[in-house]
């Protein structure tokens, strides 16, 4: 089985909300405007700094940190 990106339960949250917004998208410079834009800091500064854990997420899907 494919394991999910682990992620903070604060970015997952702001992460799950963006992906309502904009559908998901590869393009990273989009994610992080659009987290930006709508005050989700944790997850921009996540994204920020994780740009390959967020593509392998994209594919694999992002579940909270326990």
């Amino acid at each position: 089985m494919i394991e999910k990106v682990k992620v903070p339960a604060t970015v997952y949250k702001e992460l799950m909300a963006i992906g309502r917004e904009i559908h998901y998208t590869l393009d990273y410079s989009q994610v992080i405007r659009k987290a930006e834009d709508n005050g989700y800091l944790h997850a921009a500064e996540w994204l920020r700094n994780n740009e390959d854990l967020f593509k392998a997420g994209f594919a694999r899907g992002f579940e909270p940190e326990p």
